[in-house]
């Protein structure tokens, strides 16, 4: 999403899990909640994803969409 709405020419390179192991304290953990009961309560809400792109990057886009 960086790339899409704030800059096109940005370069990143991926790095190997010994490198990122002398970087950070703890290991990484991919957890996900259980949203379903938000859900329930509040089906207006929108995803994680969509929330980003509609309150923060479409507000303060620098280039055009594609």
């Amino acid at each position: 999403m960086y790339k899409k709405y704030i800059n096109p020419d940005f370069k990143w390179t991926n790095f190997t899990l010994e490198e990122q192991a002398k970087v950070i304290v703890a290991p990484r953990s991919n957890n996900e909640m259980d949203a379903s009961k938000l859900k329930a309560e509040f089906p207006e809400l929108l995803s994680i994803k969509d929330s980003l792109v509609k309150y923060v990057f479409e507000p303060n886009r620098k280039v055009p969409a594609n």
